[in-house]
C-alpha cells in the first residue's frame, strides 16, 4: 500500500487524486490521507503530495466535464470539513464515476460507502456556510473597508465569498477566518481572492471608523425592541442560533 499525504485543503486533495492516479500502482494499492490529522501506518509506502495548482485544476475541470455540477459541488463542499477520511473517500468517488457509463450517476451511487461519505459531508458543509451567510456581520473600518471576523468549524471561507462578491459587488470588504488565518478580499468592482493572513499586516483591521460604534448601538437597540419578551425560548435560540456563532455577531456582544 503507498499512502499519498496531501496539504490539509482543496487544491491539496486534488493535487493528490492527480499524483495518485498518474503513479500507475493500481487504484487498490493507493490511499489518500491529509497530513493535518492521520498518523504514519506500518508496512506501508508514504509519499509526500506538493500541493500543485495546476494538477488541481486539471482535475477540477475533469470533475467538472464527466462527473457533473452535482459532483463538482459535493467534492468542493466535503474538502472543506474536516473528517479524516474524506481525501480517500474523494478519489474513490472520482475514480468510480470515470470508470461509470454516465459519470455524472456517481452522485446516486450512495450505497457505495465512499460516496455516501462525501455526500454527507458536503451536506454538513453546506449548512455550516449557508448559516454564515445569515451570521456575518461587518463593521466599517478607518479606510471604509467593511470588515467581519468568523470562526467557522469548517473551511466554508471559499464557498461563502461568491456570495457576498455578487451581493456587495460596489463594496471593498473582507471576511477573515480567524481559525484557519485565511482572508476573502473583494476590491470594489472586482473578483475576491484569498490571502493567508501570516503575509499581510493586519493592523488596519483594527481601526474602526469613527461612526461605527453609533451604528453598533443603533443595531443592538433595534435588535432589543423588536424582541418579544414573553416569547422568549433560550432553548429554541440555541437550536436556530447555536452559541458558537454569536462571538462574531454584533447583536449578542457586550454594550
Amino acid at each position: 500500500m503507498t499512502i499519498f499525504w496531501c496539504e490539509d485543503s482543496l487544491d491539496g486533495i486534488l493535487t493528490g487524486i492527480y499524483d495518485a492516479w498518474d503513479s500507475r500502482l493500481g487504484h487498490s494499492n493507493v490511499r489518500l490521507k491529509t497530513d493535518a490529522q492521520d498518523t504514519l501506518e506500518l508496512f506501508c509506502e508514504n509519499r509526500q503530495v506538493e500541493t500543485d495548482m495546476g494538477k488541481a485544476e486539471k482535475v477540477l475541470r475533469t470533475i467538472r466535464e464527466r462527473l457533473g455540477e452535482e459532483a463538482f459541488e459535493a467534492v468542493c463542499y466535503a474538502a472543506a470539513c474536516t473528517d479524516s477520511g474524506r481525501a480517500d473517500a474523494i478519489y474513490r468517488m472520482v475514480v468510480l464515476g470515470l470508470h461509470m457509463k454516465d459519470g455524472r450517476q456517481v452522485v446516486n451511487c450512495l450505497q457505495n460507502p465512499d460516496v455516501s461519505l462525501v455526500m454527507r459531508l458536503r451536506i454538513k458543509a453546506w449548512h455550516e456556510a449557508h448559516r454564515f451567510l445569515g451570521f456575518v456581520r461587518f463593521e466599517e473600518l478607518e479606510n471604509g473597508v467593511l470588515y467581519s471576523a468568523i470562526e467557522p468549524a469548517y473551511a466554508v471561507l471559499p464557498l461563502m465569498a461568491p456570495h457576498f462578491a455578487d451581493r456587495f459587488r460596489q463594496e471593498n470588504w473582507v471576511i477573515h477566518d480567524k481559525r484557519r488565518g485565511l482572508l476573502a478580499v473583494h476590491p470594489k468592482g472586482s473578483c475576491w481572492v484569498l490571502a493567508d493572513a501570516g503575509e499581510l499586516h493586519l493592523s488596519s483591521l483594527t481601526r474602526r471608523s469613527p461612526r461605527e460604534e453609533e451604528f453598533k448601538e443603533l443595531w443592538k437597540s433595534f435588535c432589543k425592541s423588536i424582541a418579544i419578551g414573553e416569547r422568549t425560548n433560550p432553548r429554541c435560540q440555541q437550536g436556530l442560533l447555536p452559541l458558537r456563532f454569536r462571538g462574531c455577531m454584533t447583536e449578542f456582544q457586550e454594550i
